[in-house]
């Protein structure tokens, strides 16, 4: 993953952090969510502190124009664990995540939205699956609260990355876990898509990484509007999926016969000595 151009950390945040890596980092993107923080973030923290989970929580505002920011700065600045990116814009959930995948310290990586989407027990299932050379992908058990519109839009999307990347797993946008190595060993090409949770994916498949699936009972969003489904987004993701496609057709294999994904270091000339 290439960390340029980072936003940078708030200064409500402060050292003293558990641990310098951790074992969980929790992904948190949000925008205009400032609800949903004030009532979420308390029971996700008191949930892991109840299991004695070794994690950092990390909230990426995502240029939010309500009490977001504050509030997220707010956490930090009273409690150890959180820390805070601030976008100047809004930029959309894949540069959310990406930016979350440059600041991340744990050596696992969960992405949970701001509206949880899941119930909270339902953690310890991505947890248990989890080590370092397996992602976990989490089964939405219903669609309660998407619209007609969304639900077709994800049903195109997830029967597209199964034909063209002969993808064995059955959901692609909802809560994933991602060893943090692979964020740091592949490059991310489309962050600012919503194609990109999917391009991980395969990148991860592709190298060899295990994809585990577990059922999780999905909860609606009780305050707020969802974002993510306007026209020029999903056409957007639509053409970067095909873009990759090609790329992904002709990509270059390791000598294992795996399509190589991995960020090659830069090659260093050395000039010959007369």
């Amino acid at each position: 993953m290439n960390p340029s151009n980072r936003p940078a950390l708030s200064t409500a945040n402060r050292p003293g952090s558990p641990s310098a890596a951790p074992l969980l980092t929790v992904l948190m993107p949000a925008w205009n969510e400032e609800g949903n923080l004030a009532a979420n973030v308390p029971l996700l923290m008191d949930k892991l502190d109840e299991w004695a989970v070794d994690y950092e929580l990390l909230i990426v505002d995502d240029g939010s124009q309500d009490g977001t920011p504050r509030l997220a700065d707010a956490f930090a600045a009273r409690l150890p664990r959180v820390r805070v990116v601030h976008h100047p814009e809004n930029q959309g959930i894949g540069r959310a995540l990406y930016t979350g995948f440059c600041h991340v310290r744990g050596r696992l990586t969960i992405f949970i939205p701001a509206d949880l989407a899941l119930e909270l027990d339902e953690i310890a299932k991505y947890l248990d699956a989890a080590d370092e050379s397996s992602v976990v992908v989490g089964l939405r058990s219903d669609r309660r609260g998407t619209s007609l519109g969304r639900r077709l839009v994800s049903w195109a999307n997830i029967a597209l990355v199964r034909l063209l990347f002969w993808m064995p797993v059955r959901q692609f946008q909802y809560i994933c876990l991602w060893p943090t190595r692979l964020l740091r060993e592949i490059s991310i090409d489309y962050p600012d898509s919503a194609f990109l949770q999917a391009e991980v994916l395969i990148k991860a498949r592709d190298l060899g990484y295990r994809l585990t699936e577990v059922e999780i009972a999905y909860l609606p969003r009780a305050r707020g509007q969802a974002s993510g489904a306007r026209t020029s987004l999903v056409l957007k993701s639509a053409l970067d999926m095909l873009h990759f496609w090609v790329r992904w057709l002709f990509r270059r294999r390791s000598v294992d016969g795996r399509r190589d994904w991995r960020i090659r270091p830069p090659v260093t000339r050395q000039r010959a000595e007369s």
